[in-house]
């Protein structure tokens, strides 16, 4: 049973991931179905985000200012 609802979560994750991805023009269709084929393995080193050529850290998270007053 444990089984069958982790591949469950896993086709329903890959299904929700390619919906936004087209949603949001994202989605590329030449390189899945290239991946899909075999014809592109997986190599962890293509992974990177090499688009942004000024990488910003990220911000600190901003916490309201504490008064004297109770809430």
């Amino acid at each position: 049973m444990s089984e069958a609802r982790a591949l469950t979560n896993f086709a329903g994750n890959a299904v929700a991931t390619v919906l936004v991805g087209a949603w949001t023009g994202e989605f590329d269709r030449a390189q899945a179905r290239d991946v899909l084929a075999g014809r592109r393995p997986f190599d962890e080193a293509t992974m990177l985000d090499e688009d942004d050529d000024d990488p910003q850290p990220p911000a600190e998270p901003q916490r309201p200012a504490l008064s004297g007053a109770p809430a």
